[in-house]
């Protein structure tokens, strides 16, 4: 039987790859600031996926135990059996390891079918870490940090793509990850990380005609 997930040997650190195996934890060591876990879906399951997003945008969240997760509320707009079954799974297994890497015993997780261009802007997350995992559709995009110029990431003078083009360095500099990765985003909230947040941004989908169904879990529900 073909497994679901192939778990994948990625990691970035200063932004740079390293070929030796990932862990979560490498994400708080001082001058990480993005840690990308490769994963390559099988192809039922990336077609069941793929099937979920054709369907109507939804947004479900909660706060999750670590230990013995229920992801139920995550998965109530999930009705093919294939796909509820991998991310029921799935979702339990990376909730815990992220939980346990911050200690917490809940963590704030949400499952988001979105159609449309909110986040296409580059930026960092007022956060202190945060996971991002795209089941289907196009992942999210990051920028190393040689290739970005921070000053230019509050522009508001200039539309999106004008200041897109002016916080990269070069115009090829924007890296992106597979449906299955999982990425752990350091944000600016981090202790001691304030000016060194992950640069990233959503694809633009909408007139694609595309969709995205993104698992994202953050430590705690932000207001």
């Amino acid at each position: 039987m073909q497994p679901n997930c192939i778990y994948g040997l990625v990691v970035l650190e200063h932004q740079t790859r390293v070929s030796r195996p990932p862990s979560f934890g490498d994400i708080l060591s001082d001058g990480v600031n993005l840690v990308l876990r490769r994963r390559a879906l099988s192809p039922l399951t990336a077609s069941a996926l793929d099937d979920v997003a054709r369907g109507e945008p939804f947004r479900c969240s909660a706060e999750v135990a670590v230990n013995d997760p229920d992801v139920d509320p995550l998965l109530t707009e999930v009705r093919d059996p294939a796909a509820r079954a991998f991310l029921a799974k799935d979702i339990r297994a990376i909730v815990t390891a992220f939980g346990q890497l911050l200690a917490r015993r809940h963590v704030h997780a949400r499952l988001t079918l979105v159609d449309d261009d909110a986040c296409r802007k580059l930026h960092t997350d007022n956060v202190t870490i945060r996971l991002i995992c795209t089941y289907a559709g196009p992942a999210t995009e990051w920028v190393r940090d040689a290739d970005v110029l921070r000053e230019n990431l509050c522009r508001i003078d200039v539309d999106v793509d004008t200041a897109n083009r002016s916080i990269l360095r070069r115009p090829d500099a924007l890296q992106r990850a597979q449906p299955g990765d999982v990425l752990l985003l350091k944000g600016e909230a981090y202790p001691g990380n304030r000016g060194r947040g992950a640069v990233h941004r959503s694809p633009p989908i909408r007139d694609r005609g595309l969709r995205r169904l993104v698992l994202g879990l953050d430590e705690h529900e932000l207001g």
